[in-house]
């Protein structure tokens, strides 16, 4: 992604996120958009069934953190949903089985979502942040998550 265009996205985001971030505890709301082969993805389907953590423009570093920790984000369920602006080069980068990028036509949706929002399996959300957050502190955050800790009493992990 050109600096310009993350910047554009980022500062649309700052100025609008902020004002309608999404607050913790309410539901997530849906969306579909284009993923880089032009095919719609839709939030709904995933909902209950994955956390999400929706993220607006991150860096291709973030991204490639998201990939190389693909076996974290399966034992816990979470999918990263990376919103960027049509055009960007990460619509064409390599995705993992837990990254999905998502073309958002003049930023609606990351402007709805702000920054970045973590979506509990029960479709509310856990957390919103005005930084793309660390993976740690996402991986850290879910594994205090009620839900989570049967998770793992129930498959061993």
């Amino acid at each position: 992604m050109s600096r310009s265009v993350s910047g554009l996205l980022a500062a649309l985001v700052t100025v609008l996120g902020s004002v309608s971030a999404l607050p913790v505890g309410s539901p997530a709301p849906t969306f579909t958009l284009a993923d880089g082969k032009g095919q719609p993805w839709k939030l709904a389907d995933h909902l209950g069934r994955e956390r999400l953590l929706v993220v607006s423009a991150p860096s291709a570093v973030y991204l490639d953190d998201i990939l190389r920790q693909t076996g974290l984000l399966q034992e816990r369920d979470l999918r990263v949903v990376a919103l960027v602006l049509p055009g960007d080069a990460a619509l064409k980068r390599e995705v993992g089985p837990m990254l999905t990028v998502l073309s958002d036509p003049e930023g609606k949706v990351a402007a709805r979502y702000g920054r970045a929002v973590l979506i509990g399996k029960d479709r509310g959300v856990k957390a919103s942040y005005t930084r793309v957050p660390s993976l740690n502190v996402v991986l850290g955050l879910i594994d205090t998550m009620p839900m989570r800790q049967q998770e793992q009493r129930t498959r061993g992990q």
